[in-house]
């Protein structure tokens, strides 16, 4: 008995030594370890560099400039430790060249650029090591006045008055045509001097035919809206397969390699012909800004020839930099004899590149023009 009342007493001993000992010392984890001080305190990480706040105050993010032009980059900096170096300029991930002679920035000359929007990103080094980069996009416009021209009438040819020409295109001794409306629209095949159709096919009655291109000896021609197109067999009208694309569809054309797309606005999209993936979008600009309403497309001799919608104009745009170089008025081509009540605006560019002939109409239009561009 007493035996047994000695080990109680011992485990009641033990087990209240156990307990003052974890409530006595402190609880150490893998956290808290690293920062602590063997002389019984802790060590405060260190505090992390400040970049210095600070942003490009000249130009303003969107400034249009002309291409050619001198372009001063200024920078303003709230806690500027010491002296500031710009180690690199970039203009759309490429380096470029720049000089530093003034104050509190840069000089970039833009010659040689694309119109358009150019993303730059300058590189700035300080005295006590501390980097940082600053961004800024701008706009390019071109830098050229562009040629005048008016027209000579060659030739006359019937053309379906019942036709709202949205896509229009020459090829092997036929015109192809594109029409739009919804439950009107098809794709024709029309023999040039008679204007018959000698060959349709009928879109659905939810789809407006858009802009209208052969490559590669298929067809390709957009919709409107529903943003999606067909590849057809050139002699059947037979469709090969479905397109899908990220904008409306306008014009179409193609340069032997890509195909150029419009969507209404300044843009044309360069488009891979197996996938319709986009690879590469040009800008279009003038000698005052951006051109838009891009509509109805055709590639002739390495130049874009794009009608801006709503009007009788057709523009030249150079397919390298985006920049308009002429301007094709075409005021009056149509003889007032031949207004009617459906008759819409011009479009329609067609080029016949074994003869060296341009052809162009409009929507509704009873008569479809051969023309010689004439310089004013």
């Amino acid at each position: 008995m007493l035996l047994l009342m000695q080990r109680t007493t011992y485990l009641i001993f033990s087990s209240f030594l156990l307990l003052w000992f974890f409530t006595a010392c402190p609880t150490v984890t893998k956290e808290e370890s690293p920062g602590a001080d063997p002389a019984g305190g802790t060590v405060e990480p260190a505090a992390a560099p400040v970049k210095p706040s600070g942003e490009i105050v000249q130009p303003a993010d969107g400034d249009i400039f002309e291409i050619g032009d001198n372009i001063e980059i200024l920078f303003s900096f709230d806690n500027d430790p010491g002296g500031v170096e710009v180690a690199g300029l970039r203009v759309d991930g490429n380096e470029a060249v720049f000089s530093g002679n003034i104050p509190g920035g840069v000089v970039w000359n833009s010659s040689g650029q694309p119109a358009g929007t150019r993303h730059i990103r300058a590189e700035v080094v300080f005295d006590d090591g501390k980097t940082g980069s600053y961004d800024l996009r701008i706009q390019l416009k071109s830098d050229i006045v562009p040629r005048q021209y008016t027209y000579r009438v060659v030739n006359s040819y019937p053309h379906d008055i019942r036709a709202f020409t949205q896509g229009l295109l020459y090829h092997e001794g036929y015109l192809y045509e594109s029409t739009g409306q919804y439950g009107r629209s098809t794709l024709r095949k029309v023999e040039l001097e008679t204007g018959e159709v000698l060959q349709s096919l009928n879109l659905d009655r939810n789809l407006f035919g858009e802009g209208l291109c052969v490559h590669d000896g298929k067809l390709y021609q957009l919709t409107w809206k529903a943003r999606v197109g067909f590849i057809y067999d050139i002699e059947t009208f037979q469709v090969l397969s479905r397109i899908h694309y990220q904008t409306e569809g306008w014009g179409l054309t193609s340069d032997g390699s890509n195909l150029l797309k419009s969507d209404g606005s300044h843009y044309i999209y360069l488009l891979d012909p197996q996938y319709f993936s986009e690879t590469g979008r040009i800008e279009v600009f003038d000698n005052k800004g951006r051109v838009e309403n891009l509509n109805e497309l055709e590639f002739i001799d390495g130049v874009i020839y794009a009608n801006i919608f709503g009007t009788d104009s057709i523009v030249k745009i150079e397919q390298e930099t985006g920049r308009v170089t002429g301007v094709i008025d075409l005021t009056g081509i149509l003889a007032p004899r031949y207004h009617h009540s459906n008759l819409d605006v011009l479009n329609g560019i067609a080029y016949d590149h074994e003869n060296d002939r341009l052809f162009v109409t409009g929507k509704n239009w009873p008569r479809l023009f051969e023309i010689e561009l004439v310089e004013k």
